[in-house]
C-alpha cells in the first residue's frame, strides 16, 4: 500500500464517518457511487471503498458506545440469538461495506455502458 493510497483511506474514511453522522446510513451509498465516478481509473474502487464504510461505522461504533453498556447488551444479544456477541459487532460493520460496494459496483456499469454509448455515437457521426 503506497502513501497515496493510505491517504485516500484516510479521506474516504473520515468523509464515509461525516456524511454517516449527518445524513444517516442512506449516505453511504450515494458518497460510494459518487467517488466511484471520481476514481474510474483506480483499480479495485469497489473494495477499497467498502474498507473505507466499514472502517468509518467502525470508529462511530468505538466513538459513540460506551464500553459496559454495549459490553452488557453484545452479551444479552449473545444468548438471546445464541452466537458471540462479536458477531453482532462485524454484522454491524459489514452492513456499510455492502452499502458502498453495490452502489461502486452499479455506478461502475452504468458509466462503463455510458462510455460504450458515447463511443458508438461519436463513431456513427459523419467525420
Amino acid at each position: 500500500m503506497s502513501a497515496r493510497d493510505l491517504v485516500l483511506f484516510i479521506v474516504r474514511t473520515t468523509g464515509f464517518a461525516l456524511v454517516t453522522a449527518t445524513g444517516g446510513w442512506l449516505a453511504v451509498p450515494v458518497t460510494a457511487a459518487v467517488w466511484s465516478t471520481l476514481a474510474s481509473a483506480e483499480r479495485h474502487r469497489e473494495l477499497r471503498l467498502a474498507l473505507a464504510a466499514s472502517a468509518s461505522w467502525g470508529l462511530l461504533v468505538a466513538w459513540t458506545s460506551s464500553g459496559v453498556a454495549a459490553g452488557k447488551m453484545l452479551a444479552l444479544l449473545g444468548e438471546i440469538f445464541r452466537v458471540p456477541g462479536w458477531a453482532f459487532v462485524l454484522l454491524t460493520l459489514a452492513v456499510p461495506a455492502l452499502l458502498a460496494w453495490s452502489a461502486a459496483v452499479v455506478t461502475s456499469a452504468i458509466s462503463s455502458e455510458v462510455s460504450a454509448w458515447r463511443a458508438r455515437a461519436r463513431m456513427r457521426l459523419p467525420a
